[in-house]
């Protein structure tokens, strides 16, 4: 006998959240299994602890098995474990369900059609990226990053003014929906499950490239426009990539690698006083939260950094070896990025990469010149050469 098994989103694990499909699915379902909490939404549900839904579902009677999952199948669900579990054992439907994201909002009154959605329950990571580069950021939050905890985060980051709506124990009798700032809300005690809806006006467009004209600089060295698009490609930063910015100077770099690195992180290591502080301006003016700033010289600044995925070396204070070996013992996969002006830095660097067996090395020389506006004509005016040298990754095949 062919067997069926639907999966049934059970919204917020209430009667009245619960779609009419889904109780034609669980009326007409020879057997109902659920965890304790949504058994009370149908008389003949049998209770089953989570891990041994699947087992169970397949051993139940009938030809038609019901397994009830919170929220809807296809929003942070349950259902793709169960699907792939049961599969082998029949035919699998889906039915889906209101989500809390749709409940929420709609309790709020806050649209979500632009809304940037994250899950921090049970995970690790940060939201301070998705909070920089999106006007209205949704989050699961759970365990260790509860929302009291998200929004502590926010307010150390220098986000503790943002407008935070706050929704515990959803479409039950003791659901509460609060909003205050995230500084406020950092303050008050939170059940382990809340969702969160973070409002940022003021957020920035991470595809938006960023132009030397946009920085404070004073007399801190920079990296070009040109030299730091051409850098943040060759070292492929993805969205959610750790990345090390060592010798950050004014952030230029740091922050057109935080923009690429958008649910990641990048850590900003510098040592000179003057730097730090522009950095940290230049991190509030262009909205940059993802950025860490770290305080110190490298190598050891860089000892108690997490793995980096990439590395931009902009300045090493004599250390480039050991920064490069630091870096590669950490990931052996690394990707690097070092710019030389000088002839000596670049045979530095070369060498370095050579015996400490980065993959893929490459050599580039950038010269650029701009146009510059005098009287009636347009001057060209050369920029100093850079060479960019990089490798890591996987060794070509």
């Amino acid at each position: 006998m062919s067997r069926i098994f639907i999966i049934i989103g059970a919204g917020m694990g209430t009667p009245d959240t619960l779609t009419g499909e889904a109780r034609r699915a669980l009326d007409t379902a020879d057997a109902v299994l659920a965890t304790a909490r949504l058994a009370a939404l149908h008389p003949r549900a049998m209770v089953c602890p989570f891990g041994e839904l699947a087992a169970r579902a397949v051993q139940a009677e009938g030809g038609t098995v019901a397994v009830l999952v919170s929220g809807d199948v296809g929003f942070f669900s349950a259902a793709a474990r169960l699907c792939a579990q049961l599969a082998p054992h029949g035919e699998v439907r889906l039915v889906c369900g209101l989500s809390s994201l749709q409940y929420f909002c709609a309790k709020v009154g806050v649209p979500y059609d632009d809304v940037c959605v994250r899950s921090l329950h049970g995970r690790a990571g940060s939201i301070l990226g998705a909070v920089s580069y999106h006007k209205k950021v949704f989050v699961l939050t759970g365990g260790a990053q509860n929302a009291q905890t998200v929004c502590r985060a926010l307010t150390d980051a220098g986000l503790g003014g943002l407008t935070v709506h706050l929704g515990e124990n959803l479409g039950m009798e003791t659901e509460r929906i609060v909003y205050g700032t995230a500084a406020e809300l950092a303050a008050q005690s939170c059940g382990d499950l809340a969702v969160l809806l973070i409002e940022n006006p003021d957020a920035v467009n991470a595809a938006e490239p960023l132009r030397d004209a946009m920085f404070t600089r004073a007399k801190v060295p920079m990296t070009k426009e040109e030299v730091r698009w051409t850098a943040c490609g060759r070292l492929s930063v993805q969205p959610g990539d750790t990345v090390w910015d060592v010798g950050a100077g004014t952030g230029a770099m740091t922050l057109e690698l935080a923009r690429r690195a958008c649910d990641g992180v990048v850590y900003a290591v510098e040592c000179k006083p003057d730097a730090l502080d522009l950095l940290a301006e230049n991190r509030r003016k262009l909205g940059g939260y993802n950025v860490q700033i770290v305080a110190g010289r490298a190598p050891e600044a860089l000892e108690t950094l997490p793995a980096p995925d990439c590395v931009f070396v902009g300045g090493s204070g004599g250390e480039l070896r050991h920064i490069l070996e630091l870096a590669k013992a950490k990931n052996p996969a690394v990707r690097v990025v070092v710019t030389a002006i000088a002839l000596e830095t670049l045979e530095e660097a070369r060498r370095a990469l050579t015996e400490l067996g980065f993959a893929n090395i490459e050599v580039s020389q950038l010269a650029a010149t701009r146009g510059k506006a005098v009287g009636p004509y347009t001057m060209l005016t050369a920029l100093n050469p850079v060479f960019l040298l990089s490798g890591g990754g996987q060794d070509a095949e």
